[in-house]
């Protein structure tokens, strides 16, 4: 099993995925995740900040699902 497939499994478990993980389903560098998902006011991509981590931001698996979706939707067929 290659690691998309793993995340993806994960995902389908409805763990929640570190901002580099939520990159590599997304095919974008992890510094895109933060800038484009994270930090924006509000989120596009919920997270929470994992307990006794420092600051270590985990995302939301439904929100992760519905951009992995968004990227992967086929537009023009008829």
């Amino acid at each position: 099993m290659d690691a998309v497939e793993e995340l993806e499994e994960r995902l389908s478990r409805g763990e929640w995925l570190l901002p580099g993980e939520v990159a590599t389903l997304l095919s974008v560098s992890r510094s895109t995740v933060i800038r484009v998902y994270l930090n924006p006011d509000p989120p596009k991509i919920r997270y929470r900040v994992r307990p006794g981590s420092g600051q270590y931001r985990e995302c939301h698996p439904d929100d992760v699902r519905r951009e992995l979706d968004a990227r992967r939707q086929v537009h023009g067929d008829r």
